[in-house]
């Protein structure tokens, strides 16, 4: 009798171990640290995304630490060290991480409302403007001219540019071009252009109908050059080592009822969120490792 209780109580003893290091195994970080695409402004992307912070703070019932990205580059190094739990990354910057390794899974994406240069929900592009009085309407009259790109990990500021221009003219594009700049943003690039800083700038096609939307630049100001395939929207990516629990719930918050929301999405000029997965950034991905 007493060698079966000893027994019963290894047992238990045991199985309390293994799902102590079960429960251990797996991370359930306090605060969140969210990272986001530094697209735009920081202080106006911080204001923009405060109701889906506000929502995730409600669920997860702990803070959300917005962590400052300056470049995709940084972004990456973050996920990298896992010192990122949930980021909003460009396509090729997610193609970047997987390639090195990064331990992120794709899972939600916006669509986002039409725009005069974006005529699709599922996707956008990649679009070189050029100043009208530089008095160009191809890419040939754009040769030796000044140019800003947006980050170098940027898709469809710096990625498909590069592969473009190669493409089309048989030269680099610091060869092509007179003068290469990275702006930091796309909503700086076409400041840079409307300042007269550069003479061209390659930039997405939605962060254009905003700068639109907003006045930063009108229709007058620029001339349309070149237009890339349709590029699919950023990934909002999860850290894999998170505890399962917390991560559906941050998917919930992105794929649920979303209605509290409704603000944000207006300010981004955005329909919601939509499920994502790998497959939709295979084209990326294959693009992100063959650049000129």
């Amino acid at each position: 009798m007493t060698q079966s209780i000893l027994a019963i109580s290894l047992i238990l003893t045991l199985l309390s171990l293994s799902l102590s290091a079960t429960a251990s195994s797996c991370d359930d970080p306090r605060p969140l640290r969210l990272a986001l695409s530094p697209i735009k402004n920081p202080e106006m992307q911080r204001t923009q995304y405060q109701p889906l912070i506000e929502r995730l703070e409600k669920v997860l019932q702990r803070r959300v630490e917005l962590t400052s990205t300056p470049s995709y580059g940084t972004a990456i190094e973050a996920l990298l060290a896992e010192s990122v739990d949930l980021a909003e990354l460009g396509p090729a910057s997610y193609a970047i991480a997987m390639s090195r390794g990064a331990r992120i899974t794709p899972f939600a994406t916006f669509s986002q409302q039409r725009g005069p240069h974006t005529e699709s929900s599922a996707f956008y592009r990649s679009l070189l403007i050029a100043r009208r009085d530089k008095a160009a309407t191809s890419l040939a009259q754009l040769k030796n001219a000044t140019l800003a790109l947006t980050d170098p990990a940027s898709t469809s500021g710096a990625i498909l540019p590069r592969q473009a221009i190669s493409k089309l003219t048989g030269m680099p594009l610091e060869g092509y071009f007179k003068r290469v700049v990275y702006a930091g943003s796309h909503d700086r690039a076409i400041d840079a252009l409307k300042k007269s800083q550069v003479e061209a700038a390659f930039v997405a096609s939605g962060r254009l109908d905003e700068a639109l939307r907003l006045g930063k630049i009108e229709a007058g100001d620029f001339v349309l050059i070149w237009t890339s395939n349709p590029i699919p929207y950023d990934p909002f990516v999860i850290r894999q080592g998170l505890c399962p629990a917390l991560a559906t719930k941050i998917k919930q918050v992105f794929l649920g009822d979303t209605s509290s929301l409704k603000g944000m999405f207006e300010q981004l000029h955005m329909l919601g969120f939509v499920p994502t997965s790998d497959a939709n950034y295979r084209e990326i991905k294959e693009l992100s490792t063959n650049q000129p």
